[in-house]
C-alpha cells in the first residue's frame, strides 16, 4: 500500500481540481472512485504520471483552466524551461518563479541552520552543469557579473567538470573567495572535485555557513572530498526536482523531511520478491501551483522509508525517509535477482575510501563490470579490495571484471552514471501494485 502524508484536505481539493478542470486528467476521471472513498485509495486507483506524459502534452495539458494561457507566458508569470537529464528523461516544465521561491523558503524551515539563512538576505553560489534546469548557468567564457543574478552566483562554466584545467579550479576559487555565500548549493560530484583539485593546489576556500547538497546523487566518495575542503561546515541534503520543487530537506539528524508546504507524497513500494519492501519509488504530487498541475508524478527516484523511533528533530508531519537511493534507471540485480540500489552499491564500498570515481554495469544474470579511478597514492589497495566487495554484495557465484581509469566523466547531461543495467532479464514491474 502507498504511505500518505496527513496533509488531506489540501491534496483533495488539488485532486478534485485536477480532475475536473485540468485538461490531461480528463482521461483519468473514470478511475476515480468517488468522495466517499478515502484518499489513500483513491490516489492508489489512478494511473502513475511518466515523464513520457510530459513530453507529450506539456505545457497545455497541466495549466489549470483557470490560468490565462496566453497572458500568463506574455506577462512573464511563467515561462517553459527544459530539465537537465539524458534524452530520453529530458521534459519541459511549465516554470512557475513565485510557486519554485516558496518550495526553496518552506523546504529550508526543515533545517535550523537553512531556515536562520534563508530568514534573511543571503548570498548564494551554485556548482553544477551548465545545463541545469532554471536555464540561468552558462557555458564558455562568460564574465562573473554575468552569471550573477541577484543574490546568486552560477560558477560553472564548463560541461565537463573532469576536464577543469588549473586555471578554472583557481577562477572558480578565487570568485567564491570574493563572492562570499553563506550558501554554496552543489552537485555533490562537482563540488568533490572542485574541492579535491583545490587540496592538492594549496587554494584556499571560502567557508559557507551551510553546503546543500542537490542535483544527483551524493557517493561517500563525494562526502569525503568535500568534508576535507570544507571541515566543520553543515553539509545537507536537499532533494527536489525542476518539475516538483523542493520535496524533502535532510535534518541535523540524518532524516529526510518532506515538505508538506508544497507537495504530497506516496511511496510505491518494491515487490517482496523483488527486493526490500521498506525501499520504493517517490510519486510527487504538487500543491498550490495551478501553472503545472502534477498529481502522482513518477520523478524516477527510490527512497527507504525511516522506521522505529520518532526522529530526534522532533518533527512528526508529512514521510520521513532514512535515505534516498538513487535512481530507479540505476538499480543492479545480485544473483538471486533481488534489487540492489545504487545506495546499496554504495555502501557497500564504504571500504574503498581511494576510490574518486566509479561505474558499475550488469552485463548478465551474474556478470558485472567496474570501471574506477582512485587516488594515486592508493589505487594498488584499492583495485585489490573491489572485487571482494563486490562480490559480497552481488554473491560469491558471480563474475566481476575491474578496469581502471584516470577518469570518468559525466554523461551529456552532464550528471555521473555510478550504475546501470544492460542485462535484460530483470522483472518488468518491480514494485507493488
Amino acid at each position: 500500500m502507498a504511505i500518505t502524508d496527513t496533509n488531506i484536505d489540501r491534496c483533495t481539493f488539488t485532486l478534485e481540481e485536477a480532475l475536473a478542470n485540468v485538461p490531461f486528467y480528463e482521461r483519468w476521471r473514470a478511475r476515480d472512485p468517488g468522495p466517499s472513498t478515502p484518499l489513500a485509495e483513491r490516489m492508489a486507483a489512478l494511473p502513475v504520471l511518466t515523464k513520457k506524459d510530459l513530453r507529450a502534452y506539456v505545457p497545455r495539458g497541466f495549466i489549470h483552466k483557470k490560468c490565462g494561457y496566453k497572458e500568463g507566458f506574455a506577462s512573464g508569470e511563467v515561462e517553459i524551461v527544459s530539465t537537465s537529464g539524458t534524452t530520453e528523461d529530458r521534459t519541459s516544465v511549465v516554470w512557475n518563479q513565485a510557486w519554485w521561491d516558496n518550495s526553496e523558503r518552506e523546504a529550508a524551515r526543515l533545517h535550523p541552520v537553512l531556515d536562520r539563512i534563508y530568514s534573511a538576505g543571503h548570498r548564494e553560489a551554485v556548482l553544477t552543469s551548465p545545463l541545469c534546469g532554471n536555464n540561468l548557468c552558462h557555458v564558455g567564457e562568460t564574465p562573473m557579473p554575468e552569471r550573477t543574478l541577484g543574490n546568486i552566483l552560477f560558477l560553472n562554466q564548463s560541461l565537463d567538470p573532469t576536464s577543469w584545467d588549473a586555471r578554472s579550479v583557481r577562477s572558480m576559487a578565487d570568485e567564491l573567495n570574493q563572492f562570499k555565500p553563506a550558501v554554496l548549493e552543489a552537485d555533490p560530484a562537482y563540488l568533490a572535485i572542485l574541492s579535491r583539485e583545490c587540496l592538492l593546489a594549496g587554494h584556499h576556500l571560502h567557508q559557507p555557513e551551510c553546503i546543500t547538497i542537490s542535483y544527483e546523487f551524493p557517493s561517500r566518495m563525494h562526502y569525503r572530498q568535500i568534508r576535507r575542503a570544507f571541515p566543520g561546515v553543515p553539509v545537507v541534503s536537499s532533494y527536489g526536482s525542476t518539475e516538483t520543487g523542493h520535496v524533502f530537506t535532510q535534518c541535523r539528524y540524518g532524516t529526510f523531511h518532506q515538505n508538506t508546504a508544497t507537495c504530497h507524497v506516496e511511496i510505491q513500494p518494491l515487490r517482496s520478491e523483488c527486493g526490500d519492501p521498506q525501499v520504493g519509488r517517490l510519486l510527487i504530487t504538487t500543491l498550490d501551483n495551478p501553472w503545472f498541475v502534477l498529481l502522482r508524478f513518477d520523478v524516477g527516484d527510490l527512497a527507504r522509508v525511516r522506521r522505529g523511533t520518532a526522529c530526534p528533530c522532533g518533527r512528526s508531519e508529512g514521510i520521513a525517509i532514512e535515505s534516498i537511493e538513487g535512481r530507479t534507471r540505476d538499480i543492479t540485480f545480485d544473483s538471486k535477482g533481488r534489487v540492489v540500489t545504487l545506495k546499496q552499491l554504495d555502501d557497500a564500498l564504504e571500504a574503498a575510501d581511494g576510490l574518486i570515481g566509479y561505474e558499475v554495469e550488469q552485463t548478465g544474470h551474474s556478470n558485472y563490470m567496474m570501471r574506477y579511478a582512485a587516488e594515486p597514492e592508493m589505487e594498488a589497495h584499492t583495485g585489490q579490495i573491489l572485487s571482494g566487495l563486490l562480490h559480497n554484495l552481488y554473491g560469491n557465484n558471480t563474475r566481476i571484471e575491474i578496469r581502471r581509469d584516470s577518469a570518468l566523466p559525466p554523461e551529456q547531461s552532464g550528471k555521473f552514471r555510478l550504475a546501470r543495467t544492460s542485462w535484460a532479464g530483470h522483472p518488468e514491474s518491480i514494485f507493488d501494485d
